[in-house]
């Protein structure tokens, strides 16, 4: 089951709609709470406070929420955590911190990215080899899907029996054809 979940993770992420905007205000808060409660920080210290929360967004809700939870990072830790509270950019110190801070987020967000591209590229490989036109039918949850060698992710098919039904129907319409066509010879 956890193998199969972190598998359909690292192809896309799982939390798309609704729930991502909710869990980009998490990964914003979350570490914003931890840095408050510790006035003490060294300078930059803030700033990397964010990059777990950067990275864990990057694999449950994607690039998009991901790349919003980076901007968000860095306005609150400059705005609350560098300098004198609630000022933006009040050295050039502050500035090189936000663009470092943005630049880092970029890199795990990307690295993400590509870590994706390439786990699907390897998956097709996988399923290329294992049948010979390279399609490959599975059910999970109730639920008929197709994998094609060289499409990004699983396509839904519908409802098992539904699809069943269809299949069943297919097989049939073939195997009169065959019936038919021995016959007209």
């Amino acid at each position: 089951m956890i193998g199969k979940l972190s598998a359909t993770w690292l192809v896309a992420p799982p939390f798309m709609g609704p729930l991502a905007p909710m869990l980009s205000l998490a990964a914003l808060a979350m570490p914003t709470a931890i840095l408050s409660l510790d006035h003490s920080l060294p300078a930059g210290a803030c700033c990397t406070t964010y990059f777990p929360f950067v990275l864990i967004s990057a694999v449950l809700i994607g690039p998009i929420y991901a790349s919003l939870v980076a901007l968000g990072s860095a306005f609150l830790a400059d705005a609350l955590f560098m300098g004198p509270h609630y000022q933006l950019f009040e050295s050039p110190m502050d500035e090189f911190g936000d663009i470092a801070s943005l630049v880092s987020s970029a890199l795990i967000i990307a690295l993400v990215f590509a870590f994706r591209k390439l786990f699907v590229q390897l998956r097709a490989q996988q399923l290329s080899v294992s049948s010979k036109s390279g399609i490959v039918f599975s059910l999970e949850k109730g639920v008929a899907w197709a994998s094609v060698s060289r499409a990004r992710a699983p396509v839904r098919l519908g409802p098992q029996e539904e699809v069943a039904e269809m299949m069943e129907d297919f097989l049939a319409q073939l195997e009169l054809g065959k019936r038919l066509s021995k016959r007209n010879r």
